[in-house]
């Protein structure tokens, strides 16, 4: 097993108590004398990996369990058949919590090493000033030399793009979709000009309503754009990509259809119409599990067809390799699973990270909307490709909040580093400890294998996506993040819906 170092001279710990951080050095409370709980462990781990009681602290118990009561469709005076008592599950999570959750750690004062960036504001004119930015992402779509951006904003309902070697002021509207949640460029109809297909969410408060969709806006030879709906009446769209699934000379589409408890799935869109111009889909379920978020496609076992990846949250937590068998049917290899539900998967990116030829998987744990609470097991996850299933999970760094990440080279050594940032909408700037929660980082590959963390921002926790690429095309790898609020109140102002981080290593080599 490859060593996984970090760098964490100047240590100072957080932890959440009630809605502001706290410094702590003591120990995290008392416990309840706990009673049996046969009934309870054998009812929840019947859905689930049975949750161990200290990944929430006491208070949040009694919601939790009576929701999961709700979501098998029963209350507390109508359990299901066979089940414990709603409050005998209650006692039996809350006299084993810890009071509070242990801290975590924060490396606000190492600064950003041997990374020199250049901050560069990216502002929307003629909107309120609450970003609602869902996806930043680097792409070929008007220069195939040069990376362009899409931006999808989910607030105002638009997907954008812009030229960020060119003037950082112009930014083009390509489409109006209610909630834009994912954006990737590919030609549906090869007719040689390229178009966007976007993964729209519907609603982003969490739901199981049916309003999602996966939307096709087209490229046009006068250089405009239409929009068109691929599939409609879906849960909640996180994630769409495309491939010739099924040989047959089309593309297909995979979506990931995080919906919410209830509602949702991966599925096969898969193109039943020889006129490119106007395909027409039908769909198939390929995982019936709700919570999917990303769909990365690639050829995971060099057979020359795609394949794909997912990451599935909710209470399954976990990384699924679907291996294309051709004709629409996948086999499926479990990459990775949580230790436990409240894991809060929240992305998943394929990259080379040990540079040996293969695909790993960069992965982050940090979703706190549920709840509202910090965990100090949210964080940075390298799942190494061994050749067989599952992964060998490495953690790379526990931070709160994680979000956003991607893998680049951005020392120039030659093997990829990590940037990452986090998404705590609920820690303002005036919240006690604030200026100890990172929001922006990156983990350095020192040498192979053993990662070095350094620290580029705090405070600032508004951040749930970032892409790397050279957008400037001078020979390092830059990136960029977007932000969100969620809610349009004086705190919740921001001025940015995105900031680029330029990098300037190759200028000091001039």
């Amino acid at each position: 097993m490859r060593l996984i170092a970090a760098s964490l001279a100047g240590l100072v710990v957080l932890a959440l108590a009630g809605w502001g951080l706290y410094v702590s050095t003591g120990a995290s409370g008392s416990r309840a004398r706990a009673p049996g709980g046969a009934s309870v462990e054998g009812f929840c781990a019947s859905c689930h990996k049975l949750p161990p009681p200290d990944t929430l602290p006491r208070s949040e118990w009694k919601a939790k369990v009576e929701a999961m009561f709700e979501i098998v469709g029963h209350t507390k005076d109508d359990p299901p058949q066979n089940a414990p008592p709603v409050d005998e599950a209650v006692a039996y999570f809350t006299s084993r919590a810890p009071e509070r959750l242990p801290p975590s750690r924060s490396t606000v004062g190492v600064g950003p090493g041997p990374l020199d960036a250049r901050r560069v504001p990216l502002k929307l004119s003629g909107v309120p000033r609450y970003p609602g930015t869902a996806h930043v992402h680097f792409v070929h779509l008007f220069d195939d030399a040069r990376f362009d951006m899409l931006l999808c904003e989910m607030r105002f309902g638009m997907v954008l793009a812009m030229r960020p070697y060119e003037d950082l002021a112009k930014i083009q509207l390509l489409a109006r979709v209610p909630h834009p949640c994912h954006a990737e460029v590919v030609d549906l109809d090869r007719d040689g000009l390229r178009d966007i297909l976007v993964a729209n969410l519907g609603t982003v408060t969490p739901s199981d309503v049916t309003n999602g969709s996966v939307v096709w806006v087209r490229g046009t030879r006068a250089g405009t754009f239409e929009s068109r709906i691929l599939a409609a009446d879906l849960g909640r769209v996180a994630d769409a990509q495309a491939a010739d699934f099924d040989s047959d000379g089309d593309i297909d589409v995979i979506v990931a259809v995080f919906g919410w408890r209830k509602v949702g799935e991966v599925l096969l869109l898969e193109n039943r119409t020889t006129d490119f111009s106007s395909p027409v889909f039908e769909p198939f379920v390929v995982d019936s599990r709700p919570g999917a978020i990303n769909v990365p496609v690639a050829d995971l076992d060099g057979d020359g067809l795609p394949d794909f990846m997912a990451l599935i949250s909710q209470h399954f937590e976990t990384v699924v390799a679907y291996h294309n068998r051709g004709g629409g049917r996948f086999e499926l290899h479990t990459v990775f699973e949580a230790d436990h539900p409240n894991w809060g998967s929240s992305h998943l990116e394929l990259a080379d990270l040990d540079g040996d030829a293969d695909l790993d998987v960069l992965m982050a744990n940090g979703d706190t909307l549920d709840d509202l609470v910090l965990k100090p097991y949210h964080g940075l996850s390298w799942l190494e490709n061994r050749g067989t299933y599952p992964f060998e999970h490495h953690r790379l760094t526990d931070i709160l909040g994680a979000h956003g990440a991607s893998a680049a080279d951005l020392d120039g050594d030659g093997d990829l580093d990590v940037a990452a940032s986090t998404f705590l909408p609920f820690v303002k700037p005036d919240t006690p400890g604030a200026d100890l929660a990172e929001s922006i980082l990156w983990l350095e590959q020192a040498s192979p294998g053993a990662f070095r963390r350094w620290s580029l921002e705090a405070v600032t926790c508004t951040h749930p996506t970032l892409d790397a690429a050279d957008y400037d095309a001078d020979g390092d790898a830059d990136f960029a993040v977007g932000n969100m609020t969620m809610a349009k109140g004086e705190k919740d102002s921001l001025e940015d819906w995105v900031l680029l981080f330029q990098n300037l290593r190759s200028e000091k080599r001039r």
